[in-house]
């Protein structure tokens, strides 16, 4: 209420789980430099993301909360760079698939056309810190091993004194964490009783007829997947229930 109606909007019913629980896999990416015979410097063709795995973290009673995928190519930094050293990189991404914390979306405007305001809250939680943490030295342990020694030259990021202090490696984390793009939960569902649901089981808002959602919003956490095919199935779903009316 306080919120919508400072930006003006008219409040019909009191939903305050809308926008709340904003779920999502926060990620940071280690890069390596490469030789000048890496293959893939002379084939454009093979870029992308090779490999991936799932792991439970250590210490963690969640399952599969953490991913990290191998990336053939990148710049060598996180953003576009020109000329000869466009992909002169490799990378591998850690990922937090499975956050304790959760964020928040809000309005700036009663205006549509305005961007809303997102509010990750990334890493508040100290477990989800410690996770992350965890997950960029195994990377960087990886990079640096064996199997690496042949097509890398160094090590870019993060650095060896922030792999091995925790404050540091906290601020680089914080610093480059990114999103997923897999941003989920901020109209979960579930029953009336729970002041934070927004949905009940058929996608129906609660306290209005002939509304629904059938997105992401809807999940109460963010899967241990790409949300891309759960959020086409979530649709499928709601429309099969508007069928059959229920």
């Amino acid at each position: 209420n306080e919120h919508l109606g400072g930006k003006g909007i008219e409040v019909l019913h009191h939903l305050p789980g809308v926008g709340q629980n904003l779920r999502d896999h926060p990620q940071v990416r280690l890069i390596w430099e490469v030789n000048d015979d890496y293959e893939h410097l002379k084939d454009g063709s093979k870029r992308g993301a090779t490999v991936a795995i799932r792991y439970t973290a250590e210490g963690s009673e969640l399952h599969n909360d953490m991913m990290v995928h191998h990336t053939a190519t990148v710049p060598q930094k996180f953003y576009m760079t020109d000329g000869e050293d466009m992909y002169k990189g490799v990378g591998m991404s850690a990922c937090l698939y499975l956050q304790i914390g959760s964020g928040e979306l809000l309005l700036r405007s009663s205006d549509p056309q305005v961007q809303p305001h997102l509010n990750y809250n990334y890493f508040r939680e100290e477990e989800d810190l410690r996770r992350m943490r965890e997950c960029v030295r195994l990377c960087a342990e990886v990079g640096d091993g064996n199997s690496y020694e042949s097509i890398v030259t160094r090590r870019i990021q993060p650095t060896d004194q922030e792999l091995k202090d925790n404050d540091l490696l906290d601020l680089w984390i914080l610093k480059n964490a990114t999103t997923s793009h897999h941003i989920s939960g901020t109209c979960k569902m579930g029953p009336e009783s729970d002041s934070m649901a927004v949905v009940d089981q058929y996608g129906k808002v609660h306290g209005f007829e002939n509304l629904r959602l059938g997105d992401a919003s809807i999940m109460h956490d963010c899967v241990r997947a790409n949300t891309n095919v759960p959020a086409m199935m979530i649709g499928e779903k709601i429309a099969e229930f508007i069928k059959q009316g229920k």
